[in-house]
């Protein structure tokens, strides 16, 4: 799944957050398949996830976010910690497991808001 995917996404009737958490999921779950012994594979699926982060990153840098500037700044700096784990995870000097791992959380906490703001 790539980044144009993503994009196509929003152009359906999902509001931005269901998009999110609908792209989150699909990078996860292409993490969690991949056969970590295909190399070209698994670097292709690190390198989705990571645009899937910039793309996160570049919206929470523009003057219409409205999220906290607290919750910004935190997601800003998983961000960074993405693209810098990513390029490590694709030399194959590190698992995909933490990347997965942080993504999921940010499902969860996609499902928090839902569920408060319900």
């Amino acid at each position: 799944m790539s980044v144009a995917a993503y994009q196509k996404a929003n152009q359906n009737t999902e509001n931005p957050r269901q998009t999110e958490y609908r792209a989150f999921a699909i990078f996860t779950r292409a993490m969690e398949e991949v056969d970590v012994e295909d190399q070209i594979a698994k670097i292709k699926v690190i390198a989705n996830n990571r645009r899937l982060w910039l793309t996160l990153q570049t919206d929470l840098m523009t003057e219409g976010n409205a999220l906290p500037v607290t919750l910004k700044a935190q997601l800003l700096s998983i961000a960074m910690w993405v693209g810098r784990y990513s390029s490590v995870a694709m030399k194959g000097e590190a698992s995909l497991a933490p990347l997965i791992t942080v993504n999921k959380q940010i499902m969860d906490g996609m499902k928090e808001t839902r569920k408060v703001s319900s």
